[in-house]
């Protein structure tokens, strides 16, 4: 079979801007106390949507519309049997009101935490395991800022064929670091000739909208030769203008100053059977804006506006040379773009409009006496490739890399009135990781086997001119490692079937991990790469023709997995401060996932995930005891599902179905749990979403109607910012 190398013809560059988190842009400074940074310290932006990760334009390699030849490539098909991974088909949820952060957020295992409304940043959890450690990509290749956030929100679910989530493991032909796991969307095929596209609207002003379109040109038919055209696109904007309560002045408020809207235009052209088996050629343009809100205190004024180019060139081709070998290679550049205004005079200290300061010059809203007139250019280029080899049908050699290089730049018209170390520093970094795996299928494929190993090497250079980085002692960080896995299923009978599976993963420290961000983060290019040893087992049980039971599927999955050097942020050291290893951390649990068709009218879920993380050793330094929860991560959840549905209901092709879907999250702490007064907690939350869907002519036309929150409970995944209470959403879908 011709293996498809990841990437997609054209580049769609969405500038999902990735936001802050509490006191720093980490993840991991779930400890931290706002009045741990110095003794007087001026309240800061801890929200969302702050705009210290401005800089972080993220590029796209993916939102195309291709031929329907290519579900042939899939690798979810023909690599994933053996692998922890679970893949969600989107193509039932095009109809719908829900968002890739939503579908996904259903699975057993996986946690995301958003905030704010749309636009807002997405902290995705996967057994215990996230931020940087979770990757992100869109057909296969990495598409994740680094910083472990991504506005995967942005993209309209109608363009995605399905969700892969790995759990625990990152397969070697994702040439990409990280431990946690990996969610890969796979976008839409058209057929040919086609058009397609939505308009959805809901509370809070949100409206989006989404256009694909292709034509096909046949040159040569004997031959097989054609010419492919189209365009993909999309449009999303909201108000974001819900209350929400903030125990930070013991209030509910509303966020009146956090407008978001993004747009993404991204025409291609594939040449079929000419040179090449696919020759494809694509380019896009991409923009975002957000109006900055926070959680602690008022903001009126601050923005962050980026946008983004991009052009890219695919090449496929099998029978290289022999019958069963393939390659495909890509060449992706793109520049982009991102500006951050912070020049209010007036700094409000809480929500009221009493406790004000006001000065002559420019205060800034993001931290009082750190004004910004910021602009971040990035340049990127991304090269993957796939190199693939059929022995026979059962066995397979797969060699996968990819080559990444960045350069940013950072210009700041204020930066002389600013009283800390916070300039951005210039610089670059490349990569290149490269995986090799081994599959092979025995006893019919009752047995099946995936081996691989991948190796690792990033640098990094940071521009050092008048000593921006002042604890920076080497400009240069070089960092070389590898990692291995071995996953085996075994199908002992038609209906049962064991899984395990193994993998030394790691993830490398990211630029600001290591040279800083110039806000908040001082340099540490000592930092060690975080390692994991993964350890994972699966039964499935498939049962059909049961008594009062359609169809029966029952899973259940225990995961143990050993993390060292784990990276946190120093909470005790002034501004900036640096990131340090840790002694790391110790994650056991399990997931339970049941789904039954009662009939062919009923459809029943659930699933319940239970993770456990908690410190190994002793870390006196930092006041870390052994044995100690991980804080901020959610540690029971469980989802719950019903659906009927049917037929022919009122004319021909037609289809009808009303759904109920639940959510209970227990409550877990955002610091450190040393005592059971901490009021730091994020509460348990029961969520409701209830929604009704009707389609015709073949669901060539469809209505959706979704009240989320039905109760309109006061719901958190974060402190201190609680989500959108009860909303409604419509949406109108068509394919032509």
């Amino acid at each position: 079979m011709k293996k498809k190398i990841a990437f997609s013809v054209a580049l769609c560059s969405a500038c999902a801007i990735a936001q802050t988190d509490e006191v720093t842009s980490y993840d991991d400074a779930f400890f931290d106390e706002p009045a741990a940074v110095s003794e007087n310290p001026a309240p800061e932006a801890s929200n969302s949507e702050s705009a210290a990760k401005i800089s972080d334009v993220t590029v796209l390699d993916g939102l195309s519309v291709e031929d329907e030849s290519e579900a042939e490539t899939s690798p979810v098909d023909t690599k994933t049997k053996a692998e922890s991974v679970k893949v969600l088909d989107t193509k039932e949820l095009h109809g719908s009101s829900a968002t890739i952060a939503e579908a996904t957020n259903r699975s057993s295992g996986v946690k995301i935490r958003q905030s704010g409304g749309l636009g807002g940043e997405s902290k995705i959890n996967i057994r215990g395991m996230e931020g940087k450690n979770v990757k992100v990509l869109v057909d296969g290749v990495p598409v994740d800022n680094g910083n472990g956030s991504l506005s995967i929100n942005d993209i309209p679910i109608d363009k995605v064929d399905r969700i892969e989530v790995y759990k625990s493991y990152v397969p070697e032909r994702f040439a990409t670091d990280g431990m946690g796991g990996v969610i890969n969307i796979v976008t839409r095929n058209l057929p040919e000739s086609s058009i397609a596209g939505s308009y959805s609207f809901g509370s809070f002003n949100t409206h989006k909208a989404s256009l694909d379109a292709k034509y096909v040109w046949v040159v040569d038919s004997t031959k097989q030769r054609s010419v492919e055209t189209g365009l993909s696109a999309y449009y999303n904007y909201s108000d974001n203008d819900y209350r929400f309560t903030t125990p930070y002045m013991d209030t509910t408020v509303t966020r009146e100053h956090n407008q978001y809207y993004s747009y993404n235009i991204a025409p291609f052209v594939n040449l079929n059977n000419f040179w090449f088996d696919k020759v494809s050629v694509g380019g896009s343009y991409a923009k975002s804006f957000m109006q900055v809100q926070a959680t602690s205190h008022r903001v009126e004024k601050m923005t962050m506006d980026g946008d983004g180019l991009g052009l890219s060139l695919g090449l496929e081709k099998s029978k290289l040379f022999l019958d069963g070998l393939s390659a495909g290679l890509a060449f992706n550049l793109s520049t982009s773009e991102a500006n951050l205004v912070d020049t209010s005079s007036v700094y409000f200290y809480g929500w009221d409009k009493t406790d004000i300061r006001v000065s002559d010059e420019p205060l800034g809203e993001r931290a009082i006496g750190a004004p910004s007139l910021a602009k971040y250019s990035k340049f990127s280029i991304n090269v993957p490739w796939n190199v693939a080899y059929s022995f026979n049908d059962n066995h397979s050699l797969t060699w996968s890399g990819l080559y990444k290089y960045d350069s940013q730049k950072f210009e700041d018209e204020l930066t002389l009135v600013r009283t800390i170390n916070n300039t951005p520093f210039d610089g670059y970094d490349y990569s290149i990781v490269s995986g090799l795996s081994l599959e092979n299928n025995f006893f019919d494929s009752r047995l099946q086997n995936v081996l691989g190993v991948k190796g690792f090497y990033y640098k990094l250079n940071a521009d050092n001119e008048k000593d921006k980085i002042t604890r920076l002692k080497n400009e240069d960080v070089d960092k070389k490692d590898f990692g291995y896995s071995e996953n085996v299923r075994w199908k002992i009978i038609d209906a049962v079937a064991l899984r395990a599976g193994f993998q030394h993963s790691l993830r490398f420290p990211t630029r600001d991990e290591i040279f800083g961000d110039g806000l908040y983060v001082a340099s540490a290019p000592t930092l060690k790469p975080e390692k994991s040893n993964n350890f994972t087992a699966g039964i499935d049980i498939d049962l059909d023709k049961l008594p009062l039971i359609l169809k029966l599927h029952l899973e259940w999955n225990g995961f143990y997995l050993l993390m060292d050097d784990r990276i946190y942020i120093s909470p005790f050291s002034s501004t900036p401060r640096p990131c340090y290893n840790s002694s790391g951390t110790k994650t056991k649990g399990f997931e339970i996932e049941a789904n039954i068709d009662v009939n062919e009218y009923v459809n029943l879920s659930w699933n319940m995930t239970f993770q456990d993380v908690r410190s190994r050793e002793d870390d006196r330094t930092y006041g870390i005891s052994k044995g100690w929860i991980v804080p901020n991560i959610p540690r029971f959840y469980t989802n719950f599902g019903v659906e009927v549905h049917t037929g022919d209901l009122f004319f021909a092709e037609d289809f009808f179905k009303v759904y109920w879907l639940a959510n209970y999250t227990d409550e877990y702490y955002y610091s450190w749990k040393v005592s059971k007064k901490q009021k730091r907690i994020i509460p348990s939350a029961f969520t409701q979403d209830v929604g009704i869907e009707y389609s015709i002519w073949a669901n060539k036309l469809s209505w959706n109607f979704e009240l989320h929150n039905l109760m309109d409970v006061t719901a958190y995944d974060k402190f201190g910012e609680s989500k959108m209470g009860r909303a409604f959403f419509t949406k109108l879908n068509f394919n032509i």
